[in-house]
């Protein structure tokens, strides 16, 4: 999906506000200049790519980001401590497959990139009320049987943290199609909290995946022309892709593959574009048009 001007003048604050405030004024005259430029010239990138470009050049000026391994092992420990409690839910739900995709919208309210602040309690909160998310029935119908005939399904993960709820629904989709190869593929190397190989290994993401590989990317989504080609390899020959998040969702929209967007609307281009209130969760296919 090319970036609109919501999202550019969203960048642009977003990396604006993470100016150091040691910076001169001289400084901040050149960043501002440099990331004005990079917005000017963004007209064919997605969301992802206009925000990677951003990033390296407040790197280049101000040094490494802020490091996020210390609350993304808490926030990986926090959500394996609530695994009994969601495992729970989908022994107790009528329809398995509904709840793990309930679940897995909630778990992606943890994104230290969109929110100001990530609470615990909002969390648990909205975990809790995974099974009140609204869900378009044929469309998992759809994605059901999609899966029942499929030899090789992808899934892009998205924040740490949130990986445990990918486990579980992959462990139902597995549960439909025990014969389904599953390759799970995160963040080829730190950004903000997404999720990488570290994160994945701590909730052991590969228990329920044939391979869980990085996308040779450090962008904060799934932008084929910044991924690997082993990542793109397994992407196309996939006969479902789930991606989850709505930096996924921007980088892989418009790529006419059979990709099934999760998510959690956390910004106004979302919530407008599908017209729904701030944290609610999504479902959507490529190429479904929003309401």
């Amino acid at each position: 999906m090319l970036i609109n001007g919501t999202c550019i003048r969203c960048q642009m604050d977003k990396h604006l506000k993470a100016c150091p405030e040691s910076a001169s004024a001289e400084e901040r005259a050149l960043y501002e200049e440099r990331l004005q430029k990079a917005a000017a010239e963004s007209a064919l990138l997605s969301a992802p790519e206009l925000s990677g470009r951003m990033d390296a050049i407040q790197k280049e000026l101000f040094g490494p980001p802020a490091d996020f391994s210390k609350i993304k092992r808490h926030f990986n420990q926090l959500m394996l401590g609530l695994m009994p409690r969601m495992e729970e839910k989908l022994k107790k739900a009528e329809d398995p497959l509904k709840m793990a995709l309930q679940l897995s919208m909630m778990g992606n309210y943890i994104d230290f990139a969109a929110l100001e602040q990530v609470s615990e309690e909002t969390l648990c909160q909205s975990l809790d009320r995974a099974p009140e998310v609204t869900l378009d029935e044929a469309l998992k119908r759809r994605l059901q049987k999609d899966v029942l005939l499929a030899k090789r399904l992808v899934y892009f993960t998205d924040n740490c943290g949130e990986i445990a709820c990918d486990k579980l629904l992959i462990s139902v989709l597995r549960g439909l199609n025990p014969e389904l190869e599953v390759t799970a593929i995160v963040r080829g190397s730190p950004v903000v909290n997404d999720a990488t190989l570290e994160d994945a290994k701590q909730v052991g993401l590969e228990d329920v995946c044939q391979r869980v590989i990085g996308n040779g990317s450090g962008l904060a989504g799934a932008a084929p022309g910044s991924m690997s080609s082993e990542a793109l390899s397994h992407m196309r020959e996939a006969d479902v892709v789930i991606a989850k998040g709505q930096g996924n969702y921007e980088g892989l929209s418009g790529c006419g593959l059979n990709v099934y967007y999760l998510f959690m609307c956390k910004c106004e281009l979302f919530t407008r574009r599908f017209g729904v209130p701030r944290l609610t969760g999504i479902m959507t296919h490529e190429g479904q048009e929003a309401p």
